[in-house]
């Protein structure tokens, strides 16, 4: 029986309960309710296989038994008690295929089962044959063995059907006043029911340890997909800035440019340099130069609010921002703010030769891309207007001569 693990638990929870052995079969209440759920509904997939199985035994020690009885009174009194037994095990296979019913498969099996060993049992006493004894004694062995082993109930529930069965012929025999041969009861009804019970206890149990090791799969699987998901992420970003790295701008920006390219949208980016950065590392040291990196990339990553921005770490103190379906005038508002914004974060830079605080240059360009241009020309646009912008003095933005609005 295959059984999904719960995410429920964690490893330590998992290895506790196996260490202690499943001595009582039995889960948390938590648990339990999720295990009987999907046990019962893979009980009733695979009674629709072992339904037939049972009913063939059933009619072969039918067959058996009706070969060695004589008085043909007796072979309608047989016939009509023990023939209740195969209805039952129809009407449950029938059920089997209901898979609304599957929550239930504990209540018909079950109440099945009570029956079917209280048939079972009060043909022995009722019907008077002391030659085929043994054969009627054999059938209700075989009812016993089967409702513990082959139905598919777990423990608890099969104990159920198993005693409470034979309790329920015990009170009608007594109440039809007919004899019950102890004796040989106890040798056959309770010395398979204690058998079927051990059956029953072996299989629950392996049962249980079976899911628990699906359980321990399931967290195995969902450890693995989260470190692969972590690895994939990380594989995208730049680790001191957070922001994408080039690979993960490469890849999203060859995919905006095709969707710019197919519907004829307009695609921006822009092109950002921290001002006079290296002499901000050689004046005040290279920690001081990543925490200056770190505040750069959150203003930037701020500016890139809809879900197809980006904002990447081009290289060094180079940055990237991409923003598809944007026009020249809409870039232009969107530098015109990032250059503001810089400046007031109000990082000193004493080694600037333009203003005592971190500045940042910004070079733009839009297009509508056509099938004769190249990414790496879009680019090398806004890397050209950056320069301009550098060129004409630094915290200031420039817009590409060659950018389509």
């Amino acid at each position: 029986m295959k059984l999904e693990g719960s995410k429920l638990l964690n490893r330590d929870e998992i290895q506790a309960l196996i260490s202690r052995g499943l001595n009582y079969v039995l889960f948390s209440k938590t648990l339990e309710r999720i295990y009987k759920k999907q046990y019962q509904n893979e009980a009733a997939l695979e009674f629709r296989f072992r339904g037939p199985i049972i009913l063939l035994l059933y009619l072969y020690l039918s067959y058996g038994i009706y070969q060695n009885i004589s008085a043909s009174e007796q072979v309608h009194q047989w016939f009509a008690l023990y023939s209740w037994v195969g209805v039952i095990v129809l009407v449950a296979w029938a059920l089997s295929f209901i898979r609304k019913l599957d929550p239930y498969f504990d209540v018909y099996t079950g109440a099945g089962c009570t029956a079917a060993v209280a048939i079972s049992f009060v043909v022995i006493t009722l019907i008077d044959n002391t030659n085929n004894d043994a054969l009627f004694h054999v059938a209700m062995m075989y009812a016993v063995i089967i409702i513990y082993s082959f139905v598919g109930l777990r423990f608890y529930t099969a104990i159920i059907a198993g005693w409470g069965g034979g309790l329920i012929a015990i009170a009608i025999t007594k109440y039809l006043n007919y004899p019950i041969d102890w004796t040989i009861l106890n040798r056959t009804y309770t010395f398979s029911s204690f058998l079927g019970m051990a059956l029953a206890y072996a299989i629950d149990r392996q049962h249980r340890e079976n899911y628990l090791q699906n359980c321990i799969i399931e967290l195995n699987q969902l450890e693995m997909n989260k470190q692969s998901q972590q690895l994939e992420l990380l594989s995208q970003l730049d680790a001191l800035t957070g922001l994408a790295n080039r690979r993960h701008l490469t890849l999203i920006l060859d995919q905006q440019w095709h969707t710019a390219l197919r519907y004829q949208m307009p695609i921006s980016i822009l092109m950002i340099d921290i001002d006079f950065f290296k002499e901000y590392n050689d004046h005040l040291g290279h920690l001081a130069g990543d925490v200056c990196l770190q505040k750069i990339a959150h203003e930037l990553k701020n500016s890139t609010s809809r879900s197809n921005d980006l904002a990447a770490r081009y290289g060094g103190e180079e940055f990237l921002l991409l923003f598809p379906m944007l026009n020249e005038s809409q870039i232009e508002q969107i530098a015109k703010k990032l250059i503001n914004q810089i400046i007031s974060l109000a990082l000193p830079h004493t080694a600037s030769s333009i203003a005592e605080i971190v500045t940042v240059s910004i070079g733009t360009a839009t297009i509508i891309p056509t099938e004769s241009d190249q990414i790496s020309e879009f680019i090398q646009r806004a890397d050209e207007a950056l320069y301009l912008a550098k060129s004409n003095g630094r915290n200031q933005y420039c817009i590409s001569k060659k950018s389509i609005a």
